[in-house]
């Protein structure tokens, strides 16, 4: 039994490396815990189903095996293997040794991913502990010696060159990696108990006494955490610079602080009567019932996971955009970006996006006081930047006209500059969020944060491609419903820096940061409206907004925007119908052995066909949009060219960089997009900047056919 908890605790660092929740991705690490976790964990004995209804279990896994991204798919390749091993007719003893570690290994995975998401989740809304949490954080590190005060949400802690306001958050009081390995223990204590019923009790006691365990060492684990952090600081020379809260968020670290749970449960946790050979089993349910069971588990897990995936469109509105200039002296949209104009009003400026957004949607532009009757003729108002304050009365007709079936889009900017995020959170509030005046930055690549949709994406981000994101502000939902459009993690929080002129913080290791995961798009629905509020202005301004994704971003917003709510939701109605069934189907079955895996395995199907589902609805009410009016598209080759280009708006190559260039074609009326492949034809001229790669055969007649078509070709290469 030690040896599983070893196993358990490799397995649930395991997703810091694999996920990159804090750092980037380390696959070899990755691949190296997992099949150390799952070794520690052969010899153990569970309950499996029988031979054909491990083959059922594991086919219904096939598609999702091929959907999951990694490192998901990792969980149901164990669980598939375990199951194909157990059914396979080898008449040797280590097939069994080898299904048991695979399924424990995987079940132990797929409930710790489970658990992870609904982690990420809520920590991405508040970071911050409850008072009395933070409380109990104060009293620990008194208890421990140090000098400190409690600060709002903040331990400052003091030290000999600096006072360190340190966060009291969940990242530091309940870690992600901590949290999933007692999601763990659960998994690892219920598969060894056995079928019977006639041991719940002990299984109940040595749950609760895992619970225990753990819920006592989490604070001594933040007060330790703490220590370590204190100490380094002390020992840090004068002269060199304080570089501490790298400690905090290292996946090795919180490897080795698993140390605690693991002794604690080798300790405490009884071990299980399991005899030398395989359990027995108990009496098998009818074959009718089992079919009812399985097929409600189906039809449950997918109704479950379709309430919480899917995002009703509703009906379509004539698509009138309006943008506030009236608040706003900050990204304007009524000066054309042209070969005449230079500096930086020139660049942060929204003329060409606005210019493009034309080409799909009625759009005008509003410079007077909203009252009752402004907002009448309009579809999708949206508030940018503003740089003066909107009155109560004007935010009453705003939060009546989204009430009454509009769309509103509120775009934010990092550290509340130039007070726009006290502006926007004016209004703001009346829908139960706010933006925060902080600055979000890759905990790796500082300046540089890419964004990728995940498998099911919202309706907003469904056509965006890999989006790098310039600097944006978080957003924190306070209470009412809604929904993050993009959420990522791997992130750091600095507050505002008010000595700047810009609010701008330095990037440096602060003890305030908040870290983990953060929402930086975040939609929600009033009456018959909706509001979508997003957190980096600056990444429509003229100089970036061509760069992939973002104007597939501001088009998937105007787009969610310009429909109303359905006058009848059926989410809650869909979700708790499968929590109900799948309730149903698990108490069921609780005499049949190894039902875990059949049920696990039709659940699996179940979500796979509710992400399906959903994508598959959204795609069907959401198209590509198609433009009204046309347009000069000028497309950049990335397929036989790799010469560097802008990114986040910075200019990329400083000698052999062609940012600039591609940029200033803007100043023409034209729009730029980059294509690689069948795409690169798409547009109306294709330009290689500096070819470098072989030409095939096929694309050398592509180019000749796209020509002859009425195509225009611009090679651009020197000596």
């Amino acid at each position: 039994m030690r040896r599983v908890w070893i196993g358990l605790a490799l397995l649930s660092a395991s997703w810091l490396f694999g996920l990159g929740y804090y750092h980037d991705p380390n696959w070899p690490v990755w691949i190296i815990l997992l099949l150390a976790g799952t070794s520690c964990l052969l010899g153990t004995r569970i309950q499996a189903p029988t031979g054909a209804e491990s083959l059922i279990a594991a086919a219904a896994m096939l598609p999702a095996l091929v959907l999951a991204p990694w490192p998901y798919r990792a969980a149901l390749i164990l669980i598939a293997a375990g199951l194909l091993l157990r059914a396979a007719p080898i008449p040797r003893h280590w097939p069994s040794t080898l299904s048991g570690a695979a399924l424990s290994a995987g079940s132990i995975l797929i409930v710790q991913a489970a658990g992870r998401l609904i982690y990420e989740t809520i920590t991405s809304r508040s970071h911050e502990l409850p008072e009395r949490l933070a409380q109990l954080l104060h009293q620990i590190v008194q208890h421990l010696g140090i000098d400190a005060t409690l600060d709002g949400s903040s331990l400052v802690l003091h030290s000999m060159r600096r006072v360190h306001p340190l966060g009291a958050t969940w990242e530091l009081l309940v870690d992600p990696v901590t949290f999933v390995f007692l999601l763990g223990g659960f998994v690892v204590l219920a598969l060894q108990a056995p079928a019977t019923g006639q041991k719940t009790r002990r299984l109940i006691a040595s749950l609760l006494t895992l619970l225990v365990c753990i819920t006592l060492w989490l604070p001594a684990r933040a007060g330790l955490q703490i220590a370590i952090l204190l100490h380094r600081a002390l020992w840090t020379k004068y002269e060199t610079p304080l570089v501490l809260m790298n400690a905090i968020w290292d996946p090795w670290v919180h490897l080795l602080l698993l140390a605690g749970p693991v002794l604690l449960a080798m300790r405490f946790i009884q071990r299980p009567n399991t005899p030398e050979s395989d359990p027995p089993r108990t009496p098998v349910p009818s074959r009718q019932r089992r079919i009812v069971t399985t097929g409600l588990a189906l039809a449950g897990s997918f109704l479950l996971a379709l309430g919480l995936l899917w995002d009703p469109t509703g009906p379509e509105k004539p698509g009138r955009v309006w943008i506030d200039e009236h608040r706003s002296t900050w990204e304007r949209t009524d000066r054309p970006y042209d070969p005449n104009w230079y500096g930086q009003e020139s660049g942060y400026n929204y003329a060409c996006i606005y210019d493009y957004c034309s080409r799909f949607y009625e759009m005008d532009r509003l410079h007077a006081v909203i009252d009752a009757n402004t907002l009448s003729d309009c579809d999708v108002f949206v508030v940018k930047v503003p740089t003066a304050r909107y009155s109560s009365e004007e935010i009453d007709h705003i939060e009546q006209f989204v009430a009454d079936g509009g769309g509103l889009l509120l775009i934010g900017e990092h550290t509340n500059v130039f007070n726009t995020g006290t502006y926007l959170n004016d209004i703001a509030e009346r829908f139960g969020f706010r933006f925060r005046y902080d600055c979000l930055f890759d905990i790796d690549t500082v300046f540089e944060q890419l964004y990728r949709r995940p498998l099911v994406p919202h309706p907003i981000v469904q056509y965006v491609p890999p989006l790098n994101f310039a600097v944006s502000c978080s957003i924190t939902p306070e209470g009412r419903d809604g929904r993050a459009a993009i959420q990522a993690h791997g992130l750091r929080s600095l507050p505002s820096d008010y000595h700047a002129s810009n609010y701008y913080p330095q990037v440096t290791d602060r003890a305030e940061a908040r870290y983990g995961a953060f929402i930086e798009l975040w939609t929600t629905r009033h009456g018959a409206g909706r509001v979508a509020a997003f957190g980096d202005s600056t990444i429509f301004s003229n100089f970036s907004t061509f760069e992939p994704g973002k104007a597939e971003l501001m088009l998937g917003m105007l787009q969610w925007l310009n429909h109303r709510n359905s006058a009848w939701d059926p989410r809650p109605l869909l979700a708790a119908l499968g929590a109900l069934l799948v309730i149903v189907s698990a108490t069921a079955t609780r005499r049949w052995a190894g039902r875990w895996f059949v049920l696990l395995g039709t659940a699996v199907l179940g979500i796979t066909g509710a992400g399906a589902t959903a994508r598959g609805l959204h795609r069907a009410a959401m198209p590509i949009p198609r433009p009204d009016r046309s347009f000069t598209q000028v497309v950049i080759d990335r397929t036989l060219c790799d010469t560097p280009l802008s990114r986040s708006g910075f200019i990329a190559g400083e000698t052999n960089g062609f940012g600039i260039f591609e940029r200033w074609i803007l100043r023409l009326g034209y729009f730029t997009q980059r294509a690689q492949g069948s795409s690169a034809f798409k547009g109306d001229v294709l330009v290689f900047l500096y070819p470098t790669a072989e030409v095939s055969a096929e694309f050398r007649e592509a180019v000749a056919d796209y020509v002859a078509q009425g195509g225009k070709v611009l090679v651009i290469d020197s000596p």
